[in-house]
């Protein structure tokens, strides 16, 4: 993760092998949806290409912005959900589709989140005072 610590705001690139989801992000309780964060494909050709179209096992690059949290370090839960957010329906149809073809029993048996430490910084104060 780069950074690994930053102040509320800072934009954190995050390497994900395999996601093949719809990623949320979750630190100390707050949530970040998929439309919160940006998917970037990891190889140089595909790092114009949109999230959503990226293929579905290629290795992305995950970016999200620390939220308003208080200093401190916080464990990072990336959650690779296997469908969109809140269809619960597609989600099943698409595990239950790819039950059918062996080779990806790896990606869809697998845990689906990940974790990584994230230390946030006191913000940073200006020095307008000092006029």
């Amino acid at each position: 993760m780069q950074p690994s610590e930053g102040v509320p705001g800072t934009l954190v690139s995050l390497s994900m092998e395999y996601l093949v989801g719809w990623p949320r992000v979750e630190i100390a309780g707050h949530v970040m949806e998929w439309s919160e964060l940006k998917l970037l494909g990891a190889k140089p050709e595909s790092e114009e290409i949109r999230g959503e179209e990226l293929t579905w096992i290629e290795d992305k690059i995950l970016q999200f912005r620390v939220p308003d949290l208080p200093p401190g370090v916080y464990t990072v839960i990336i959650h690779d959900d296997k469908g969109p957010p809140g269809e619960p329906v597609y989600s099943a149809l698409e595990s239950s589709a790819y039950l059918a073809f062996p080779p990806v029993w790896p990606f869809i048996f697998r845990s689906n989140q990940a974790r990584a430490r994230l230390t946030v910084l006191p913000p940073v104060k200006s020095d307008s005072s000092e006029r």
